[in-house]
């Protein structure tokens, strides 16, 4: 069953929201909705309401956070989540209605919404160690064409934008993902534009912390990295995701976790 987390509500429309939600939850199934309140009087996202919603998130295998947030900086809450969960903004203008003898308009749009999001857990969302969308965006290096890809998997609001991830992972699999000669034995292997490979097979060892050890609502296997080798047995440099350049030695490896973070 999959979970949407309505994260930012202030708490004077809760148990509106609840009561709404309860009396149309015909139109919710199989949904389970959750809440990440604001104790603030208008629609918020505090660094601690961040940190809860993700906690929440973690304990569910399809979780989706919906945010609400009337904040000019409020993309620096959604950049905390995006890579973890997937998250979208919701119009929280709708919260108006909740105070209305007809909260249909705030029920209908997170109806659909949610309709939305389970095509997008059923097209989009990783389903295997494998999935072209653990590779780190920071460190794979891709030809201009296919630089839009996770910026596809992460937009929302348009049914075109689940047909445009689906072709972009159709087209970068195609392209980087080569079946080579790699430890004595015919493999497939994610090849970027610089001739590394970045092997997902390798032995598991060390635990990401929280929460790199989830990516697009996806969680990850403990222990799971990619082994990045160069395929010309050259010396060669990796991005990580702190900004951070590594030069790596002829015949040697870096490991990287699916976010970019050197292990």
């Amino acid at each position: 069953m999959a979970t949407a987390i309505l994260l930012g509500i202030p708490a004077r429309y809760i148990k509106t929201a609840r009561s709404a939600v309860g009396n149309r939850s015909d139109v919710f199934d199989p949904w389970r909705i959750r809440f990440v309140e604001s104790p603030e009087k208008e629609p918020q996202i505090s660094p601690r309401e961040v940190k809860r919603a993700l906690a929440l998130a973690s304990e569910h295998s399809d979780a989706h956070i919906l945010g609400f947030s009337a904040q000019q900086n409020r993309q620096d809450s959604a950049n905390q989540i995006k890579s973890y969960f997937r998250f979208r903004w919701f119009d929280h203008g709708l919260l108006r209605f909740l105070g209305s003898p007809d909260p249909s308009p705030f029920v209908n749009q997170l109806a659909a919404d949610l309709a939305e999001e389970a095509t997008w857990s059923n097209r989009v969302k990783p389903s295997a160690l494998d999935s072209p969308l653990l590779v780190p965006e920071c460190s794979f290096e891709v030809v201009d064409r296919h630089r839009d890809l996770w910026r596809h998997v992460c937009s929302y609001g348009d049914p075109g934008n689940i047909e445009g991830a689906e072709r972009a992972i159709h087209a970068f699999w195609n392209f980087y993902r080569r079946r080579i000669d790699f430890e004595g034995a015919k493999q497939s292997k994610w090849i970027d534009r610089g001739d590394r490979i970045f092997d997902e097979d390798g032995e598991r060892h060390g635990i990401a912390p929280f929460p790199r050890g989830w990516k697009y609502s996806y969680q990850i296997e403990d222990g799971f990295h990619f082994d990045v080798t160069c395929s010309t047995q050259r010396p060669f440099f990796v991005l990580d995701a702190l900004g951070g350049r590594t030069r790596v030695h002829s015949g040697a490896h870096i490991n990287l976790d699916a976010h970019g973070y050197v292990r």
